[in-house]
């Protein structure tokens, strides 16, 4: 059985330019609240191991984003790094399912904590209504609940119904996530973000961003916030020493490491190893250094801010209200990269 739906990715679509009555892109709201939470800039750093620890959220909530710091470590150890943080209140942290999960949370919101993000990579699940469920019963409203990851209305309405604020959207769109290509599962994060939006809760678009005009896009399809992993990785502010190799000129470049945290060596890292009916579904790489993370936010901020006047957008709801999205042929994305790059001139 076949879906007649086509799914979109950012690099099939364009955004339509409309009239600009915006004097300057420096006049542009990029402010999201959400029950007391407000953040200058829809931007959150990616919880994972090698992203978010207490340097990259002490960076990213001074620039007035939100930052999820990653569970794979002790609740003592989560606590600790939790309260060095002066920006308390736009950290979120990570649990997992089950008893675990919540003792993490409760550990987490007696320390402070007000953010809490059931992190799971199949979120259209029965453990995971049951781990919000069970926080919402604990804590009413007291809590901002995020949840995910799914990737239909279904999913998203499943996650809303059980007490979820925010749904993270994306299943197998990340960086160094392997998932479509071991399962065949997944949706294109457009059409996911633009399939999610249907409910009324907020969305995160977790995956798929490599530069400004994908955040752009994913705002106007349907996010409140965009999510950062891949981009972000070997900044100054993300986790681990730098690891210095020989490049292919004999001189020396240092390198950081990233991952899934679905691959094998996050799996021996944190899980004892990989079970003999698991496969692994992300991987582990080495990226460049490149010097502090604030270079990245500024560059992606001063896209969206200019791609939301494009359309003469003064805030992201008019941004998602206004937009006009154009399929396009791989000859018309061409088109809008620098192609005059290495042309020969006769």
């Amino acid at each position: 059985m076949f879906s007649n739906i086509r799914g979109l990715t950012f690099d099939d679509v364009l955004l339509v330019p409309g009239y600009n009555g915006i004097k300057s892109r420096q006049n542009v709201t990029t402010d999201v609240e959400i029950k007391g939470h407000k953040f200058s800039i829809p931007l959150i750093s990616s919880n994972m191991d090698t992203i978010t620890e207490d340097k990259m959220a002490e960076a990213l909530t001074g620039m007035g984003g939100m930052a999820i710091l990653h569970r794979f470590l002790t609740v003592e150890e989560n606590v600790a790094m939790f309260k060095k943080l002066s920006h308390k209140k736009q950290v979120g942290i990570s649990i997992g399912l089950g008893k675990d999960g919540l003792t993490r949370a409760e550990a987490l919101i007696s320390a402070g904590a007000s953010i809490i993000c059931v992190d799971v990579a199949h979120g259209h699940s029965k453990e995971v209504n049951r781990s919000i469920r069970a926080l919402r019963e604990l804590h009413q409203e007291n809590i901002l609940i995020i949840a995910g990851n799914v990737a239909t209305y279904a999913g998203a309405d499943y996650l809303a119904a059980a007490g979820a604020d925010v749904i993270k959207v994306g299943i197998g769109s990340g960086s160094v996530c392997t998932t479509r290509i071991k399962t065949g599962f997944g949706v294109p994060q457009l059409s996911a973000l633009q399939d999610c939006r249907k409910v009324d809760r907020m969305l995160i678009s977790d995956g798929g961003t490599r530069m400004p005009a994908d955040a752009v896009k994913a705002l106007a399809a349907g996010a409140d916030f965009v999510m950062l992993g891949g981009i972000l990785a070997g900044t100054d502010e993300t986790p681990g020493q730098a690891i210095e190799k020989k490049g292919p000129d004999g001189k020396s470049v240092a390198y950081k490491r990233f991952r899934g945290m679905a691959s094998k060596e996050a799996q021996e890292d944190y899980m004892g190893g990989m079970s003999e009916w698991k496969t692994a579904e992300g991987v582990a790489i080495d990226v460049l250094c490149r010097g502090p993370m604030k270079d990245v936010i500024q560059d992606l901020m001063g896209g969206i801010r200019s791609g939301m006047t494009y359309c003469g957008a003064e805030t992201i709801k008019d941004l998602q209200r206004k937009a006009q999205f154009m399929e396009i042929t791989p000859a018309g994305r061409v088109e809008g990269t620098p192609h005059a790059v290495g042309r020969i001139t006769v």
